[in-house]
This record gives C-alpha cells, structure tokens and sequence, in this order.
C-alpha cells in the first residue's frame, strides 16, 4: 500500500507490538524521542515543541498537588479533554468548569488536540519507565535467589517479562478511545490507521465494525472502513470525520 500508514493507539514504538507494516509511522505530537523507527511529525502542528514542553510541565506541577490518585477524582471528572491550556491556573479552571462554556475555534481544538495526544505520549513514557524499573527490579531478584542458592520454588522471581507485563491493556491502564478524534484532526488525506493492539482491535470487532481482507494488500492485512458513525460508536461522543478512514490491522489468532 502506497498510503501513509499511522501507528494506532500507542504513540510510542516500543509499544507497537508485531510485525508492522512496511512504512508505518508513529504519530509525533511535537515531542522528540530517542527511537529507531519513523516518527511523522505534521508540518502544521499549532504549538511549537516548546509551548508543548510547557503545558507538560504545568500539567505536571497541577499533578503534583495531589498526592494520592484519589484525592484527583473530582477532576478527573471533568474528563481528560479539559487538560489543554498552557498554565497551572488555567488547567485548574478548565478542570472545575469555572469558565464559561462558549463555543470552541477549530484553531482551538487542534491546539487542544495536539496537547492531549502529547499528554498521552507522556503517560505512554510513564507506563513504559514503570513496568522497565519493575522487570529489572524481577531480574535483581532472581541473582540474588540465585546467589543464596535457592531453588525454583523458593526463588519467588520469574525470569524475562512476558509481553502482558510490558504492553498497556487497552482502556485501563492507558485509555485510546479519546484519542481517536484528536488524532483524526491531522490525518492527511488518504493516510490509513494501523492497529496493532488485538485487545483494541478485539473492541473495535465488539463494535460492529468489520473488517475484511485488504483487496489492494497482500500481507494478509484486514481493512475497515471507519465513518462518523463507527467513530462516535467508539468515543462515545458524535465526531466530525467527513471523509472515511481505513483501518488497518492483522487478523487476530484463531
């Protein structure tokens, strides 16, 4: 296939699980990251890397006034879409519903877009750090039942980290489906979405979406047609998508 291929919903590459196929890149919301595999950054992204590093960091600050996730529950909710504006004051107020709702600018809800989609990538960083730190901790552990001379039942430590360890599952630990909408505002025309999660493309299938053999494909990919309706079927919530995306993935395993 000759179309612009988007890696969906993982924003970073090490969680784009399997073979992807040839020319799949990785949504860049104006964040740079060490990575080998393509990154595609749009040319008319509406903040600069470095308002985005901004908000990041108030979003952060905001973060750190509550130490425990509970004490967050009646901000969150508000819903993840309030995160956008760049200071501390401003995330808080779009959080409470302080200002008064008014009718958003189409230039406003890119920028909105593109600070949630980098927002996501950072919780992508967090999870990655996280389950990275507990593999090496479950490593560490077996030296040392090893240095003490234990044996397997006492070693209380598995070696490797099975991938179920290292790859989010999808809608718990790092929510896709808010993002879908976000992310179709900067599609080019024609480009195709690639799911390589089978827990995403399983809800997808839950959804009444169907997906077929490719008929311009011969990597034995399925395709879908995604309209408005599927979308808002998905994100809960009606979304503008003029023209219809395809969906691209491998079969899930008999």
């Amino acid at each position: 296939m000759n179309e612009m291929v988007v890696h969906f919903p993982w924003l970073n590459p090490k969680l784009g699980r399997g073979p992807l196929p040839d020319g799949t890149v990785f949504f860049d919301p104006g964040v740079d990251l060490p990575t080998e595999l393509i990154r595609w950054r749009p040319t008319d992204l509406p903040c600069s890397p470095a308002e985005v590093r901004a908000m990041l960091r108030s979003y952060m600050e905001f973060g750190e006034r509550f130490p425990r996730s509970s004490d967050m529950k009646a901000y969150q909710a508000a819903g993840l879409d309030n995160f956008y504006t760049d200071t501390t004051m401003d995330i808080k107020s779009q959080l409470t519903g302080m200002d008064t709702p008014k009718e958003v600018d189409p230039a406003d809800l890119r920028r909105q877009a593109q600070l949630l989609l980098a927002m996501a990538l950072y919780r992508e960083e967090q999870f990655i750090a996280m389950r990275e730190q507990e593999g090496r901790f479950e490593t560490a552990r077996h030296g040392f039942a090893e240095v003490l001379g234990l044996d397997d039942e006492e070693s209380f430590a598995q070696i490797g980290v099975p991938d179920e360890a290292l790859f989010p599952r999808a809608g718990v630990e790092l929510p896709w489906k808010s993002l879908l909408p976000c992310l179709l505002l900067f599609l080019p025309p024609g480009a195709r979405l690639f799911v390589s999660d089978d827990e995403v493309l399983c809800e997808l299938m839950a959804l009444d979406l169907d997906f077929s053999p490719c008929a311009d494909d011969l990597d034995t990919l399925v395709c879908c047609q995604l309209d408005s309706a599927a979308a808002e079927r998905i994100c809960g919530r009606p979304v503008d998508l003029p023209v219809p995306v395809t969906l691209v993935a491998r079969p899930l395993n008999p």
